[in-house]
């Protein structure tokens, strides 16, 4: 956790903002395509269901992002590669081509900052996949 050493330097302040804005930016994206499809006609029902079944997964995701665990970081990459997927194919349904590049360009974004505070926290905080709250002793 990086709460436990401070100063934080600030590579690992920029990649961890740099995860959290991707992160929020997808949930952001989410929660306005839910909106919009509410203001195209959709049943309410219909358009919370669809918004928390995009939303669900990322948010077990949430807990670990908060305390700065490593281990979630990663699974986190590993999860989001998903999504990249069903952006890319969103991308090519006629007419969704904004909205899924825009998602594509989240994913992608979201994917290297993960990997970006991985290294950086690895590499200044010392620590390991392995044991979320203690620094390496290598």
């Amino acid at each position: 956790m990086t709460e436990v050493w401070q100063p934080v330097p600030k590579p690992v302040k920029n990649a961890r903002m740099a995860v959290m804005v991707s992160y929020f930016g997808i949930l952001g994206l989410f929660t306005g395509d839910a909106l919009v499809s509410l203001f195209q006609g959709a049943p309410l029902a219909v358009a919370i269901f669809w918004w928390v079944f995009r939303i669900l997964p990322l948010s077990i995701f949430w807990p670990g992002l908060r305390k700065n665990h490593l281990r979630t970081h990663a699974w986190l990459s590993f999860a989001i590669l998903m999504y990249f997927v069903h952006a890319v194919v969103v991308s090519f349904v006629p007419g969704e081509l904004f909205y899924g590049l825009l998602y594509s360009v989240l994913c992608t974004a979201l994917f290297c900052a993960l990997i970006w505070y991985i290294r950086v926290a690895r590499k200044y905080l010392g620590q390991n996949l392995m044991s979320p709250t203690s620094p390496s002793k290598s």
